[in-house]
């Protein structure tokens, strides 16, 4: 009877010093404990260096033929999964940029840049991925790759080529 009663006092103890420690929980008065860890938050540039580069190439393409250049286009805005998988994680990829419509009603191109980190294997395997999702999609994605030079005149001739591709098929 003793061992119970220590028992039940121990559990008041420990439930009192819970309570104490957080508090009412069911307001939004709920203190988050972040001494465990530090973190802190900083922005970060929205384009790579060799990306904000290579954008300034074509971007005059949007007045010239009356699209929309969009970086950083992640797959699942563009792209929907139709399957009995409850998981779309595979689309949770971003492609260096999209090329749409004026109305922004229909993706023409997708745009991927490619450096050296290409050359691994985790991202030769994503950008397999990738491919083979836009493939199945029916969008084309096409690459451009840093090691070579992409004079402007080549990046805007390619992409003005893709795009009459694109409206031919249409």
């Amino acid at each position: 009877m003793v061992l119970i009663l220590i028992f039940v006092f121990l559990m008041i103890v420990v439930f009192c010093a819970i309570i104490s420690r957080f508090g009412n929980t069911s307001s939004n008065n709920i203190e988050i404990d972040d001494t465990a860890f530090s973190v802190n938050y900083i922005p970060k540039k929205f384009l790579s260096n060799n990306e904000y580069n290579f954008l300034t190439k074509f971007i005059d393409l949007e007045n010239e033929l009356h699209i929309h250049i969009v970086p950083q286009v992640n797959l699942a805005s563009v792209i929907e999964k139709v399957s009995t998988s409850r998981f779309n994680t595979e689309l949770f990829r971003n492609i260096d940029f999209g090329i749409f419509s004026a109305d922004y009603s229909k993706l023409l191109l997708l745009i991927e840049l490619n450096d050296e980190s290409h050359n691994k294997f985790h991202r030769k395997k994503r950008d397999i991925k990738v491919h083979d999702i836009c493939n199945k999609a029916g969008i084309k994605l096409i690459t451009f790759y840093t090691k070579y030079s992409n004079e402007k005149e080549y990046v805007k001739g390619r992409i003005i080529k893709e795009l009459d591709r694109a409206f031919i098929d249409d």
